[in-house]
């Protein structure tokens, strides 16, 4: 059984913080039936029994040798998880693609409402659809550019900057698999039991 290498190397959000994670941590061990560990050093991850490697909210930009880590773990089969926000917050948007734009995906960085189909009356809290069945419960996304459709937005769904409504996107490399998300607020103590984010939650990590 592969493990998850979650990375704390480029000041990500930590898994291990009770307040936000500690039902995705039980997700993950009991219904998943897999271990994660954080990962401060990413040379771990190529030496280590990892499958899959995770950046949720990096806030520090990568550099050649962070890519060239990635190029393996991807060649070795691995999956790699790059999440961020929406508004470019913190620059998130420009951090993540000094990662994903060598990889030929983008992270846009705009802002996605939408007024008729979303959670509890937030047009930032919005309801989107897996492309193989399913709805999930975004907050505050951006829209991804450059791979396959995993999450797409509905009709009534908008984007500030008029991109095309992918949220959520997979791209096979050299082996292993990039997925990119335009937002890390899916999976968090309030998000995670809202529609079928299990679902979305389970085909990244599983």
């Amino acid at each position: 059984m592969g493990k998850i290498a979650w990375s704390t190397a480029h000041q990500e959000f930590i898994i291990s913080d009770h307040y936000y994670f500690w039902k995705l941590e039980k997700f993950i061990k009991e219904e998943l039936g897999k271990e994660v560990e954080e990962v401060d050093n990413l040379e771990k991850v190529l030496e280590g029994d990892y499958d899959t490697l995770i950046f949720n909210y990096p806030e520090i930009p990568f550099e050649e040798r962070d890519i060239d880590i990635v190029r393996k773990f991807l060649a070795k089969g691995g999956k790699v998880g790059v999440f961020g926000y929406y508004k470019n917050e913190d620059r998130i948007a420009d951090t993540i693609n000094t990662l994903i734009q060598q990889f030929g995906m983008k992270h846009n960085g705009d802002i996605v409402t939408d007024d008729v189909n979303n959670d509890e009356g937030d047009n930032l809290m919005i309801k989107a659809d897996m492309v193989d069945g399913g709805e999930v419960v975004l907050a505050c996304t951006s829209t991804v550019e450059g791979g396959k459709p995993i999450v797409i937005g509905k009709q009534t769904s908008k984007s500030n900057q008029g991109k095309d409504l992918i949220f959520f996107a997979e791209k096979e490399i050299d082996g292993g698999k990039l997925i990119v998300g335009g937002t890390c607020v899916f999976w968090d103590n309030y998000s995670i039991d809202r529609g079928d984010n299990k679902k979305l939650i389970a085909y990244i990590l599983g």
